[in-house]
């Protein structure tokens, strides 16, 4: 019984803990503060909104911060009792809907107010207020009928950006599988590029019977590092970015395509081994990118963990350094980060002993302020505390999350 209290304890703190950070996001705009306190008491009141902890405080300050858009008072709200996701959606939809939304765009709702995530919001208020999703302002994909239909009856438990990469590719007719293996790259949630991968999509499509589902992720990443990324990325600081090209492979077979990615995965292990050797006898240094780092006290009630802070790296021992830690091959991008290309950030957490640990690395490309990538130990993805405080650094810096 005592561990329950404990735990009930340590969430009520955690909650509050949110709250309060919620008044101080939002203490530019009184309104806004108002607004927020007025949906907290509702749904504290009526619902159990609150069981869903920090991740139910974000989505109300969010429904807060766009306030503006509100088409009747939070107090006539029914409430009820459920899953966080369900309520925020009926929540939403009593706030800002004169149409019914489906309910995965309620996933936007939560989480940071990072530009992209604020995007999504803006696709839920027109949607609810009567738009066709496939005319949704910004919208990164061509959306056919057929996609949009699709898209209508997504699973209620996926993100709003991992609903459109699906819908679409349903919609072009690919098989469950080959959905599945591209959800689970990172063009699962990066729409980005959308005319240059449709016609990857197609391709892998029409050829489908000849690749298998492994192939997949090799495929997209070899297309990012020699079609996409260094034609983004090899020009000098404020030189503008090249125009999306169109997929040069529309016309090669499958193993034609597959030797290809097989020679550039070879170069690639080549390379890394003979900058791993050369690390050892030449240190190099680079420019900082010019972000703060952060510096937080833990207060989540775990002995182990004291402080984290998020700090850059900016040596070629600092980068070797964290990739032994974590058991990834950050100490490979000494070259990218002394072009100016990548800039590689380390959050750590230290206890009462006051001895840093690594966590997660983060990548940031700095021509565009967006988070890349952030992995942990042997490459795992990052959630939950560890997150919130990433999230909570790229608001300060004005960093973009979205699909990290």
């Amino acid at each position: 019984m005592s561990n329950i209290i404990c735990f009930r304890r340590h969430a009520r703190r955690t909650v509050d803990h949110a709250v309060s950070l919620g008044y101080s996001l939002l203490r530019a705009d009184p309104a806004a503060q108002e607004a927020f306190a007025r949906v907290l008491w509702t749904a504290s009141e009526r619902s159990n909104l609150l069981d869903g902890g920090v991740g139910a405080v974000e989505a109300i300050v969010n429904l807060a911060r766009f306030h503006a858009w509100h088409r009747a008072e939070v107090e006539g709200w029914k409430g009820g009792r459920g899953h966080p996701m369900a309520l925020v959606h009926s929540l939403a939809q009593h706030l800002m809907g004169r149409y019914p939304a489906p309910r995965m765009l309620a996933s936007a709702w939560f989480g940071d107010d990072s530009p992209g995530r604020d995007e999504e919001r803006g696709w839920f208020i027109e949607h609810a207020g009567g738009r066709p999703f496939r005319k949704l302002t910004g919208l990164p994909v061509q959306l056919t009928r057929k996609m949009e239909q699709i898209l209508l009856k997504s699973p209620a438990d996926l993100p709003v950006r991992a609903a459109i990469r699906r819908a679409e590719l349903l919609g072009l007719g690919a098989e469950p599988e080959l959905v599945q293996a591209i959800s689970q790259t990172e063009l699962g949630a990066d729409l980005r590029h959308s005319r240059f991968w449709r016609g990857v999509f197609q391709w892998m499509i029409r050829h489908w019977e000849a690749l298998r589902p492994e192939q997949v992720e090799p495929l997209i990443k070899y297309l990012q590092a020699t079609q996409l990324r260094e034609r983004a990325t090899d020009g000098a600081a404020g030189e503008p970015t090249r125009p999306t090209p169109q997929f040069a492979g529309a016309g090669r077979s499958p193993e034609a395509l597959w030797r290809q990615v097989r020679e550039w995965q070879h170069e690639l292990l080549m390379a890394r081994q003979r900058e791993l050797l050369g690390a050892a006898s030449s240190f190099r240094t680079w420019a900082a990118a010019g972000w703060a780092g952060l510096r937080i006290d833990d207060d989540s009630g775990d002995p182990k963990v004291t402080v984290w802070e998020i700090g850059e790296l900016l040596s070629s021992e600092g980068l070797r350094a964290e990739g032994q830690a974590l058991r990834h091959c950050v100490g490979t991008y000494v070259g990218r980060c002394v072009r100016g290309i990548s800039s590689i950030w380390s959050l750590r957490s230290a206890g009462p002993g006051g001895e840093f640990a690594s966590r997660f690395t983060i990548e940031v490309e700095p021509q565009s302020r967006r988070i890349v990538q952030i992995r942990g130990f042997a490459n795992c993805r990052v959630e939950g505390l560890a997150r919130e405080i990433i999230a909570r650094w790229a608001r300060q810096e004005r960093l973009d999350m979205t699909g990290s």
